[in-house]
C-alpha cells in the first residue's frame, strides 16, 4: 500500500517561527500545492525532508548540501534566536506523520536543541547545540495513540517505508535536479534504473554462474581426454586452437572495455561541456542584451553629470537668466532710478555748460542762421547786414561774427561736470542685464523643466541599473558550479571538439573494428567448440562429462540471451511509457512534440534521442521541453513498474522552466502516476492578487485533483530578525 503524507509541522526551522502546531500543513493523498514567493519559505519546506531522510539541507549561500551538524545556526529562525536571553536555549525541529496501507500512522520528529552564549546570535560560537534523539512513534489508525519505537533498526525502516532509499532519486527531486535523475550516456545511470524496475541482477548473477560452471565442466572433459587419450594429436591441436581463441576473444573484450571507458569518458566529457557550452551560450545572450545597457548606462550618467554641471551655469547664462528668479520688482525699481538720474545728469551738464559759456546758450538767432555764407560776406564786408551797422576788423561785433561762423567747430571736447559720471556705468549694466530681464516670465517654467530632466535622469538610470541587475542576477544563476567561470569560448568549444573526436575515434574502433572481430571470434570458438564435442564422443570418456560440459554451454547462452532480453524489453517499455508521459506533459502547449527514441549502444548506454514525425532529430528545444522529457522518462521508471507505485512526489520548483501550458500538463500527468504530490512553486504566486495566485493557480484550485492549495506569506519589508512565514490555507 502506498505512503501517503499526513502532515508536515516546523518548530523554529528556518523562518518558521513558531511551535509545531504553528506550523502544521495537512496533507491529502492527490495532489498538495504550496505557493510561495521567493523568500516565503518552499526551499526551507523541502530541507526538512533533506533533513529527514540524509541529515542533510540545502545551503542557499553556497548552494552545496551541507550537515545538518554543520548548519545549527542557519537552521534556527532569527526570530526564535533573537528572542532567546544569553543561558536561555530553544528547540529546532520537524515532524512528519504518514499512514502505511490501511493499519499504522507514523510519526517522525527529528530535532536538536541550541543553548545562546552570547549576544551575537549568528555567530556559531554563540550558540551550544544538542542533536536530540530520534523520536518514532507508531500508531494503529482505529487507536490513534501512538507509541514510540525504541528500535533503532525498526526506526530506520520507518523512514525508509515513506520513501524507500532506492526510489527517491525519483521521487525526491529539487529544481534541476530533474535534469541529472538519470543520464543515459552512462550505463551504470541506466542499468540502475532498470535493476530497480526489473530482476535482470538476478539473471546476470545466473550468467555468470553458469559461465563458472561451463568452464569447469570444459576442464573436467579436458582432463578426462588427456586421461584417457595423451596421444590424441587432432584433439590436443583442438584444444589448443579453442584456448587461442578464447585468449584472443579475452583479449579484444578487454579492449573493447577499454575503449568503452574511454567512450564513457569522452561523453561524459562532452555532456558536461554542453551543459557549460549551454551555459556559455546563455551567458552569451546574457552579455550582448548587457552591454548595450552598460553603455547606455554609461552615457546616462554621464549626461547626469554634465547636466548637473551646467545647472550653476544657468543662473549666470542669458539663454535661462535664472539668477534674476526674485526681481521682478527690482527692473522696475531701477527703471525709475536711472531715469530719475539721467534727469538729474543732464540738468547738472546744462548748468555747468550754461556757467562756462552763457552766449552759447542764450542767442536770438535761430540755429544755423545767417548761414555760413552769409556771415562770411559780413565778415569780409566788416559789416553786420542784419543789425545794418558796421562790425569793424577788431571790434567786438566783428569777433561775434567770427563766433557765430565757427559755432559748429567750437563742440569740442566736454569737460567733466560732475566728479564720478555713472553714465556708461549703468548704461552698460542696463545693456549687460537685458538678457535676464527679458527672461523673467519663463524662469519658473525653465526651473521645472530642469527639475523635471534632472527626475527623468535619475529615473533613466535607476530604470536601468534595475534591468541590469536583473539580467545580471539571472547570468549568475546559471553559473555551473566546479567550473572555471572565467573559461574561454575558444576553451570550450576545443575542448568540447576533442571529446567529440575521441567519441567517433572511440565507436569507430568498437564497431568497424572491435566488435566484428569479436563477433568473429565467437563464431570461430562456436566452431572449435562443435569441433572439441566431436572429438569428446570419440573418446573413451564417460558420457556424463560430455553431457554436463553440452547442457551448462546451452543455459550459459540462454541465460545471456535472457539477460539481453530483459534489458531490451525493459528499455523498449520505458521508450514506450516515456512517450505517453511526454504526450501529457506537453498536450496543453501550442508546440506539437516529437518521439522519444531510445538506442542501445556496444557499450551499454543508451541514446536519448527526441524525433520529429519524420525521424529527423530536434534540437534547439526549450529549457522547458528539455525538461519534460526527462521528466517522462523519470515517470516511465515509474509507471513502467508492474508493482504500483508507493511513495509520493516531493518536488520543489520542478515547473521553474515551464510555461503556462507545460504547468497545467505536469499537474495533470503527476497525478496519473504518484499516489501523493506534494509540489512547491512560486510560478501560481501573484501578489497583487487578493487570493496572492495567478488564474491558472485558481483553475488547479478549482481541479478535483488537487485536494490542498496553501499559499505562504512573510512580513513586507521585514528584517531578518522578524521574517516570519505564515500561510493561508485556500483548499
Amino acid at each position: 500500500m502506498a505512503s501517503i503524507i499526513n502532515s508536515i509541522s516546523f518548530k523554529n526551522f528556518f523562518n518558521y517561527y513558531g511551535d509545531f502546531e504553528d506550523n502544521t500543513y495537512k496533507l491529502e493523498e492527490g495532489i498538495n500545492i504550496i505557493v510561495a514567493d521567493n523568500g516565503a519559505g518552499k526551499s526551507k519546506f523541502f530541507n526538512a525532508f533533506l533533513w529527514l531522510f540524509y541529515d542533510q539541507i540545502l545551503d542557499s549561500d553556497t548552494k552545496q548540501k551541507i550537515n545538518i551538524k554543520n548548519a545549527g545556526v542557519k537552521i534556527i529562525s532569527d526570530k526564535a534566536k533573537n528572542e532567546t536571553a544569553v543561558n536561555d536555549y530553544l528547540t529546532c525541529g520537524v515532524c512528519v506523520e504518514y499512514t502505511s496501507g490501511t493499519r499504522y500512522k507514523y510519526q517522525i520528529i527529528k530535532s536538536f536543541t541550541a543553548t545562546r552564549l552570547d549576544e551575537n546570535i549568528t555567530d556559531e560560537n554563540s550558540w551550544q547545540f544538542v542533536m536530540n534523539e530520534l523520536e518514532v512513534n507508531r500508531t494503529e489508525l482505529v487507536l490513534h495513540k501512538y507509541k514510540p519505537v525504541y528500535d533503532e533498526n525498526e526506526k530506520k525502516k520507518i523512514i525508509d517505508k515513506l520513501i524507500m532509499p532506492a526510489f527517491r532519486q525519483y521521487s525526491f527531486l529539487q529544481g534541476e535536479e530533474v535534469d541529472d535523475i538519470i543520464d543515459f550516456s552512462k550505463k551504470e545511470s541506466i542499468e540502475k534504473a532498470v535493476e530497480n524496475l526489473t530482476d535482470i541482477k538476478k539473471y546476470e548473477q545466473i550468467h555468470k554462474l553458469l559461465e563458472e560452471f561451463k568452464e569447469k565442466a570444459f576442464k573436467d572433459v579436458q582432463k578426462q581426454i588427456k586421461a584417457n587419450d595423451s596421444q590424441n594429436e587432432r584433439f590436443n591441436n583442438a584444444v589448443e586452437e579453442k584456448e587461442k581463441i578464447e585468449q584472443a576473444l579475452e583479449q579484444e573484450q578487454l579492449k573493447l572495455k577499454q575503449f568503452n571507458e574511454t567512450l564513457a569518458n569522452a561523453e561524459a566529457e562532452k555532456n558536461e561541456l554542453d551543459k557549460l557550452y549551454a551555459n556559455a551560450e546563455k551567458r552569451k545572450e546574457f552579455d550582448d542584451k548587457l552591454k548595450p545597457l552598460r553603455k547606455r548606462l554609461r552615457e546616462k550618467q554621464e549626461e547626469f553629470e554634465t547636466f548637473l554641471d551646467r545647472i550653476n551655469n544657468r543662473f549666470f547664462d542669458g539663454n535661462f537668466a535664472w539668477i534674476a528668479l526674485g526681481f521682478e520688482q527690482e527692473v522696475e525699481k531701477f527703471r525709475e532710478l536711472n531715469d530719475e538720474f539721467i534727469e538729474k545728469r543732464y540738468e547738472k551738464k546744462a548748468l555747468k555748460n550754461v556757467e562756462e559759456n552763457p552766449n552759447e546758450y542764450f542767442h536770438f538767432l535761430p540755429e544755423n542762421s545767417p548761414d555760413s555764407v552769409s556771415l562770411q560776406n559780413m565778415i569780409d564786408d566788416e559789416h553786420c547786414y542784419v543789425c545794418n551797422r558796421e562790425a569793424k576788423e577788431g571790434t567786438p561785433e566783428y569777433k561775434n561774427l567770427v563766433k557765430l561762423k565757427n559755432r559748429t567747430k567750437d563742440k569740442q571736447s566736454e569737460k567733466p561736470f560732475v566728479k564720478n559720471d555713472l553714465k556708461n556705468f549703468f548704461g552698460d549694466l542696463q545693456i549687460n542685464a537685458q538678457p535676464f530681464y527679458n527672461k523673467l516670465d519663463g524662469i519658473k517654467d525653465s526651473i521645472i523643466k530642469t527639475k523635471e530632466k534632472e527626475v527623468e535622469l535619475k529615473d533613466s538610470i535607476e530604470r536601468l541599473k534595475k534591468r541590469i541587475k536583473s539580467l545580471e542576477d539571472d547570468r549568475n544563476s546559471i553559473m555551473i558550479a566546479g567550473h572555471d567561470q572565467d573559461q574561454s569560448a575558444k576553451d570550450v568549444i576545443s575542448s568540447y571538439n576533442g571529446a567529440v573526436r575521441r567519441i567517433s575515434s572511440a565507436e569507430n574502433k568498437i564497431n568497424d573494428i572491435i566488435i566484428p572481430k569479436i563477433n568473429q571470434l565467437k563464431k570461430d570458438l562456436k566452431l572449435i567448440n562443435e569441433e572439441v564435442k566431436s572429438l569428446n564422443k570419440s573418446n573413451n570418456i564417460p558420457d556424463g562429462y560430455n553431457e554436463n560440459y553440452e547442457v551448462l554451454s546451452d543455459l550459459e547462452e540462454a541465460a545471456s540471451k535472457a539477460k539481453d532480453k530483459v534489458f531490451d524489453g525493459m528499455i523498449n517499455l520505458l521508450e514506450e511509457h516515456a512517450n505517453i508521459h511526454f504526450k501529457n506533459l506537453i498536450k496543453n502547449n501550442d508546440l506539437s512534440g516529437g518521439i522519444l527514441k531510445f538506442e542501445k549502444n556496444p557499450n551499454g548506454s543508451i541514446n536519448f534521442n527526441y524525433l520529429d514525425s519524420k525521424g529527423n532529430s530536434v534540437y534547439g528545444s526549450s529549457e522547458g521541453f528539455q525538461r519534460m522529457k526527462k521528466f517522462s522518462v523519470v515517470m516511465a521508471i515509474i509507471s513502467a513498474n508492474n508493482a504500483e507505485y508507493n511513495y509520493p512526489l516531493l518536488a520543489d520548483a520542478p515547473i521553474s522552466a515551464f510555461g503556462e501550458g507545460f504547468t497545467e500538463g505536469f499537474f495533470e500527468a503527476i497525478g496519473d502516476v504518484f499516489p501523493q504530490s506534494i509540489v512547491l512553486v512560486k510560478e501560481l504566486y501573484k501578489q497583487e492578487d487578493d487570493m496572492k495566485i495567478n488564474e491558472l493557480g485558481k483553475r488547479l484550485l478549482k481541479d478535483e485533483r488537487v485536494k490542498t492549495m496553501y499559499v505562504n506569506h512573510v512580513p513586507e519589508n521585514a528584517e531578518q530578525i522578524e521574517l516570519v512565514t505564515t500561510k493561508t490555507k485556500l483548499k
